[in-house]
This record gives C-alpha cells, structure tokens and sequence, in this order.
C-alpha cells in the first residue's frame, strides 16, 4: 500500500484537495472516518455563489435562495436587509460532500471510508500511516500527508502546530418549522442568548428549516442556549419540532502553522475559517487549490521537506491575512459590545442609507468589504477607536511593567 498522497479526512477541502493532486497523475488515497462521505452534516449549508463556482458545484444541489436578513438584537431590535438577486445559497451539504469525493473518484483518488488514519514513523522518503477500521487494522506508506480532519486535527498536533486562538463551539438542528418568508434568514445577537457568537434560523423552504446557536468562551452547552433562543423568541419558533440535531467545533484564528516535513494542512484543520461567521467551505475550497499546487510542485521535484513545502503558507497569508486580520479585529470589537449596546446599533444601521449599503456591499466571503464601510458609521467608529485605544493602553503598560 504505497501511494504518493494520503489525505487524513474526506470532507470538501480533503477531497477537493485529492481530486487536484490526483488529477496530476498521483496515487492518492483518501482516509475517511465515518462510514459515509457528508455524514454527519455539520454545517448550516449557507454558501455564496461563489463556494459553488470555486467547487465546480452544478445547480442540483442549490435547495433555496436567500436574498436577505433580518438581524435580531438582544432588546427586540430588528435591522432588515434584502438584495433584489440571490445573496446566498441553501445546499444540500450531504450531497455537496458526496459529489466532491466523486470528482476525486473519478480523477484517479481511491476513497476508503470507516477507517481511522493516524501517522506513525518518519522515514527518510515515507511517511507510515495507521489504518484502523471494522476490518481489522494495515498500514500504508506515503510521500505525503496532508490533514484534512477538522478543527481538532492530530495531524496538525503532530507537526506541533498551535491550536486557533477561539473555538466557537456549535449545536443545531434541521427544524419543521413555518417560513412564511422562504427567502429571508435570521440573525440573533445577544450575551444571553449567544455568548461571543449568534444564533441562526435559516429556511430550506416553506415549511423546514436549519436553526442553531454557537458559543464561545463559556462552560455551559450549547444545547442550553440553543433552546433559551427557542422558548426567547416563540414568535418566530413557535410549533417547531426537530427533524435532527448537528453541531460541531470552528477554530477561529489565523492559522499558525500549516505544513511540515511531508505534512500540510487543509480546511478546518488548517484554520481556514471566517472569523465572523464561522464558515469553512469557501475558505476550504480556496485552501485546496493551494495546498495541490504546492503539493503537486514539491511531488515533482521529489522534495518535500518542510522548507519546500512552506510556500503554502506564504500563498495562503499572500491571499487571506489581510481578509481574516480585518475580520479578527471587528470580531474582538464586537466581544466588547453589551445588550444595549448592540440594540443600539442596530437601531442606527435600520435606516435606508445604512440598508442600502449592506445590501450592496454585504460579502458573506469577503466581510472586510462592508466592515469598512460599516466603520464609517458613528456608533462603530466610536467603539472601534475606544477598543483600538485600549488596546494601546494596554501594550503601553504591559512594556513599561
């Protein structure tokens, strides 16, 4: 069992990562735990048209069309924003995944799924991978590693890599529930209904769709906060009744380091999120087209030493730095902000003009494209320049301590 690549996980980065690599003429072998490709879906299913075009996705897995928001602040303020064409998709995420691996499939990549991969010895030219499964257990040989499992990667532990500064910790549930608004989601904010995160209602038609909550930086479930949204806003989640519950981990961060001697790292296990909404698949999929140039390069010249294999991580900050930098730092302003003062906010931001320009510059892939108008607006500016300040406080006291 010698193959050039094996992929440790086969969600959308991993197997649009294999496909690539595979299409190069590579044997490559995908390594995947669970025993079907797209289950279990932890994700909303929410992406761009974008996601889709950077996926070579077709349009059967296009469920609805989203083409606006209501934000719900904590006091009963609600800040409604629409776009005359479609703002976002809902997708069947099962079928993305499965669609993904497919494409891998039929580009060369062999996909074995029930198997657990962990990485054994370091060889001068191998690296040995441990496959553990119903079947019993074998070993396979490598050129290459690349991590493609998720926010809590042994991969990445084995390189040493630094865990992301947050994990926003997810529960949600695909709901039969009464849309009368097919193609309007829902945003909530609030410390007590969404500590350090929001919650989400976001139909998949008139009558079902995906609700959740995520958390950060508490002890408690995010089960409890998942239902106190519930009970909160009855008049909006009134008769629901759950079809299946999903949940998960998103690493929010820069990522520290993602690559190694024969190792890189893809998608959630790379840190390849947006740290104000959580979403991977974009970000995954862009990380893929990467991670097979660098990988595919170094394949040829037969040097995949961790220098080499470095210019994976320059590509990735040359693209996205400055993109999840922006978003980090709206991120940590937001932190700051109390109930009232999000009710605030968003009493402000319910104007036409203020409605207008989210509308037009609102990016579900590119927030910094609307933070930076959005940082105009007095209310923001004030509590961006405040927190700034601070901070410089802060570090000014911290030097001369």
């Amino acid at each position: 069992m010698n193959y050039d690549v094996i992929v440790i996980g086969g969600g959308p980065a991993g197997c649009k990562t294999a496909g690539l690599i595979a299409g190069k003429g590579y044997r490559v072998l995908v390594a995947e735990e669970h025993p079907r490709i797209g289950t279990p879906v932890q994700c909303a299913g929410l992406v761009s048209p974008r996601t889709l075009k950077a996926a070579g996705m077709p349009d059967g897995v296009i469920i609805n069309e989203i083409k606006g928001v209501y934000v719900h602040s904590p006091g009963g303020e609600t800040l409604a924003v629409r776009c005359k064409d479609a703002a976002a998709f809902v997708i069947d995420r099962a079928g993305f995944d499965r669609k993904l691996a497919e494409r891998a499939q039929s580009a060369g990549a062999e996909i074995l799924t029930g198997v657990k991969a962990g990485l054994g010895k370091l060889l001068a030219e191998k690296i040995i991978v441990k496959l553990k499964s119903s079947r019993g257990e074998s070993s396979a040989r490598a050129r290459l590693v690349i991590g493609a499992d998720g926010a809590n990667s042994r991969v990445a532990r084995r390189i040493n890599a630094p865990r992301s500064g947050e994990v926003v910790r997810m529960f949600a549930a695909e709901v039969q529930l009464k849309c009368p608004e097919e193609d309007m989601a829902h945003i909530f904010l609030g410390r007590e209904i969404a500590p350090g995160w929001f919650g989400w209602l976001i139909p998949v038609d008139g009558r079902r769709a995906r609700a959740g909550i995520g958390v950060c930086g508490v002890d408690k479930h995010p089960r409890e906060y998942f239902y106190r949204l519930a009970e909160a806003r009855r008049d909006i989640f009134k008769d629901m009744k759950v079809i299946c519950y999903t949940g998960g981990a998103v690493p929010i961060g820069l990522p520290p380091r993602i690559y190694g001697d024969r190792i890189l790292l893809v998608g959630d296990a790379a840190c390849q999120t947006k740290p104000i909404s959580g979403g991977g698949l974009y970000l995954g999929m862009r990380g893929a087209e990467l991670c097979a140039k660098v990988a595919t390069k170094a394949l040829s010249r037969e040097d995949l030493s961790a220098e080499r294999l470095s210019e994976y991580q320059r590509r990735w900050e040359k693209e996205m730095a400055g993109e999840t930098q922006t978003a980090l730092r709206h991120r940590r302003v937001f932190l700051t902000m109390s109930d009232r003062e999000m009710d605030a906010l968003i009493r402000f931001f319910n104007r036409p003009l203020w409605q207008y320009v989210i509308s037009r510059y609102g990016d579900i892939d590119y927030p910094s494209l609307l933070s930076g108008k959005l940082s105009l607006a007095r209310p923001w500016a004030e509590k961006f320049l405040k927190h700034r300040f601070k901070k410089a406080l802060d570090s000014r006291a911290a030097v001369e301590a």
